[in-house]
């Protein structure tokens, strides 16, 4: 599994293109091969601020995704950011949930 995490600020003035352009973004993303999940969520504690999470099959699906939608993405966005967007991509080995961990800790809910 690999999981893309993207932290945006974006211009409040930009607020509603900003939202217009992901929710497109989201639904073509979401449609294509290997995308497993594509969540956006607004930081509670910094207005305008973005964080985008996109959990991938593999690698390849993230390169063809970048292939496919960076550069018509960054066009269309424009002029939105308040300072460069930041990203990671985690290309994990292993994924345990919630409860799986509580059992390693030794603590059950």
């Amino acid at each position: 599994m690999v999981l893309q995490v993207v932290r945006a600020s974006i211009k409040p003035e930009q607020r509603e293109h900003w939202l217009e352009v992901i929710r497109g973004n989201a639904a073509r993303t979401r449609a294509e091969e290997g995308c497993e999940g594509y969540q956006v969520a607004e930081d509670l504690e910094a207005p305008n601020t973005f964080v985008i999470i996109e959990q991938w099959a593999n690698l390849d699906a993230v390169y063809r995704h970048f292939r496919n939608e960076f550069e018509a993405l960054m066009a269309a966005l424009g002029d939105v950011f308040a300072a460069p967007p930041e990203a990671w991509i985690h290309d994990l080995a292993s994924t345990l949930t919630l409860d799986e961990v509580l059992a390693k800790a030794g603590l059950t809910r």
